[in-house]
């Protein structure tokens, strides 16, 4: 659903609330009030948690020379750049970890969008791709 759906609905729902503590405000049962008011508050956390996060991604650019890695986890962007034929991919690693890739001592992780158990078969695609020269110059993979 995309944000603006979501605050709709939540919108909607707070209105409700709110006409619901309001109502019975007036009927005297006032310790209804302040409780929709925390239910409202409650919706926009989690519709402002929603949308830092509606947005997240990974994604891994092979070039001729270099693999790009990108990911966006919230608010935090994350851009690292290693040397094609000097990453390594972490094939042994157990099937429910992220895929990591090395360049001697600096290191990454991928793969958080993946189902887990389909992670070892993207870390053998990674690694074959990286291995032989593509006959396209860029190979693309986002999650």
């Amino acid at each position: 659903m995309a944000p603006s759906q979501i605050a709709r609905i939540f919108g909607v729902l707070g209105l409700v609330t709110l006409l619901i503590g309001t109502a019975f405000f007036w009927a005297g049962a006032h310790y209804i009030l302040p409780f929709s008011m925390v239910e409202i508050a409650a919706l926009l956390i989690a519709f402002i948690y929603n949308a830092i996060h509606a947005n997240d991604y990974e994604s891994l650019i092979l070039s001729d020379n270099f693999v790009h890695i990108e990911s966006k986890i919230g608010l935090q962007i994350k851009q690292v750049q290693m040397a094609r034929y000097l990453t390594r991919v972490d094939t042994d690693s157990l099937k429910n970890e992220l895929i990591e890739l090395r360049q001697g001592q600096q290191s990454t992780y991928f793969g958080q969008f993946i189902h887990a158990n389909l992670r070892p078969l993207l870390a053998q695609q990674i690694s074959s791709r990286m291995q032989f020269p593509q006959t396209v110059h860029q190979a693309v993979m986002s999650v």
